[in-house]
């Protein structure tokens, strides 16, 4: 299921039978959780205390993004990993384009309160979570001596100029040789 969509259906918890279902949703290879499902995974099936117990190395990252709609938290796991991260269910069906919704027990202090109140420790515990960064930035060049100016020139822009400057017709074929090593030696280096 698409991103939009995903978190549509996330939305749509607004009964007492859909507070305990996990929907993760296929991505290639992957499994992801969003919003409501995020929080029951992360503080009902695989919470960081059963993770550091049985020795995982790298606990399940939750990601809190934040869009021009809005914000969502997600958790992302491989395919072949789900019994890893849900290791206790009581009932798995698959959706569409191989999504699967999966009933959890809530543990008695969440199944105890209302669709109200549980929505109010969601939504707290989706605030708690720290927002991500947003990596997609300008890369700005400048004239003269700038750290960002020499590593442009440093790497296959570097070369390229070279290779355009070099005077070939003024240089002996052995020089020219020398000259197209030594450029293919920096090429592989940049690999």
């Amino acid at each position: 299921m698409k991103l939009t969509p995903a978190l549509a259906y996330e939305k749509l918890r607004q009964d007492a039978d859909s507070m305990n279902k996990i929907i993760l949703n296929k991505d290639g290879k992957w499994y992801h959780v969003y919003d409501w499902s995020a929080w029951l995974l992360k503080t009902v099936v695989c919470t960081e205390e059963m993770q550091q117990a049985r020795g995982d190395a790298k606990p399940l990252a939750v990601s809190h993004c934040n869009t021009k709609t809005g914000d969502y938290v997600m958790a992302g796991f491989p395919l072949e990993s789900v019994a890893k991260y849900i290791p206790e269910y009581i009932d798995m069906n698959e959706m569409e384009e191989g999504d699967l919704c999966i009933s959890i027990a809530l543990p008695d202090e969440l199944a105890a309160l209302t669709p109200e109140e549980m929505t109010a420790a969601y939504e707290e515990w989706k605030q708690a979570q720290p927002l991500k960064e947003n990596r997609k930035s300008v890369r700005q060049i400048t004239s003269g001596d700038t750290k960002p100016a020499a590593l442009a020139r440093s790497g296959v822009f570097g070369i390229i100029s070279e290779v355009l400057s070099y005077p070939v017709e003024q240089k002996t074929p052995a020089e020219n040789i020398e000259f197209i090593s030594q450029m293919k030696q920096r090429i592989v280096s940049l690999l």
